[in-house]
């Protein structure tokens, strides 16, 4: 029997637009594509959701990356928890779990400057019953012991979870470490999804 909803916060409860951002500052296609090359598709960039150095370290690596735009991405640096936006329907779908007798949980990939600047924005949060962010326990997804850390820190049984999430590696991830999975893929889908699951 599912007691417990993990959710996943990016393209699950939050929008991520990195490119839609740049181009609302005023950034042409190839500084976007050097910017995305050194931070945001970066290998830096999963190293700064595992936490492994602080956001003024990780920036002067993003520099090193496209030095030409240093000026453009030490600016993104201080303003990118405006690539998110919360999901018109995030407060109302875990509003409804919580009001079903559900547990939520939120399990995710976030670095530090991210939740820095974006933390007010996640309304949601005040709902859960518990959250694991990458940066903090330096664990990422699909790494199994990102779930079983959750699991361990809130004390759930893994049998009695079910895991939401937008990427189908991390969606893996959970069910190795035995945590039934929902791969989101949009609102309409992925909480037909989980509704089907909740039956059983």
């Amino acid at each position: 029997m599912i007691k417990n909803i993990i959710f996943d916060v990016g393209k699950v409860l939050v929008s991520y637009e990195p490119d839609e951002y740049m181009k609302s500052i005023g950034l042409d296609e190839g500084a976007r594509a050097a910017i995305n090359r050194a931070v945001f598709e970066n290998k830096l960039w999963d190293m700064s959701d595992q936490g492994l150095f602080t956001p003024e370290e990780f920036l002067g690596k993003f520099i090193a990356g496209a030095p030409e735009y240093e000026a453009e991405i030490r600016h993104i640096h201080a303003t990118v928890g405006k690539t998110i936006k919360m999901y018109p329907y995030a407060m109302e779908w875990l509003k409804e779990l919580k009001e079903k007798g559900y547990k939520l949980y939120i399990l995710s990939n976030y670095s530090e400057n991210m939740m820095n600047q974006t933390r007010e924005k996640l309304e949601f949060l005040s709902l859960t019953d518990g959250a694991v962010f990458s940066y903090e326990c330096r664990l990422l997804k699909p790494d199994s012991r990102i779930y079983e850390f959750l699991c361990q820190k809130y004390s759930l049984n893994c049998s009695e979870c079910v895991f939401v999430d937008d990427r189908y590696e991390n969606v893996e991830g959970a069910m190795r470490s035995g945590i039934l999975a929902v791969h989101f893929k949009d609102y309409r889908q992925g909480r037909q999804a989980l509704e089907e699951m909740l039956r059983y």
